[in-house]
């Protein structure tokens, strides 16, 4: 069967298996604590920073809270205020346009019948400087001089 002194060797042989895997769990657990250790005081910083700097965030949150809430509630009249002035903008534009449409008529009515009146005195003129030039030309071929009658040759301005 089997000899006593094999099973003594396979439960020492065990036994330092056990051993062995006992001392490597302990090496594990050790760097396993000392990651625990490190995370610890970290988290602990940590804490303190978030336990200094987190009450006066909130204080200024509620701060901006109360300035946004001010801010919209200013904001509903100031717009219609502004929507106001804008109605009234436009009805002033309105009434400056027909103004100066007025004013534009005053102005162009006199300078019109300055201008049609120099267009008729220029034609008139135009008129008496081609009927002279008409007569001068008769006179020149008659003989006669501008200012006699062309049938007695007597002048006119007896």
């Amino acid at each position: 069967m089997i000899d006593v002194s094999v099973v003594w060797a396979v439960v020492a042989g065990a036994l330092v298996v056990v051993a062995l895997a006992l001392v490597l769990l302990a090496v594990a657990v050790m760097r396993l604590a000392g990651d625990a250790r490190r995370l610890v005081v970290s988290s602990d910083s940590l804490l303190s920073v978030v336990a200094v700097e987190v009450p006066p965030t909130l204080r200024h949150i509620r701060e901006l809270s109360a300035n946004l809430e001010r801010l919209s509630g200013d904001l509903d009249p100031r717009l219609q205020r502004v929507d106001v002035l804008l109605d009234e903008t436009e009805a002033t534009l309105a009434v400056l346009r027909s103004s100066l449409e007025a004013t534009e008529e005053i102005v162009r009515g006199p300078l019109d019948a300055v201008n049609n009146a120099r267009r008729a005195a220029r034609s008139i003129g135009d008129g008496i400087a081609s009927g002279a030039d008409r007569l001068l030309r008769r006179a020149g071929r008659s003989g006669t001089t501008v200012g006699q009658d062309e049938t007695s040759g007597e002048s006119d301005e007896s």
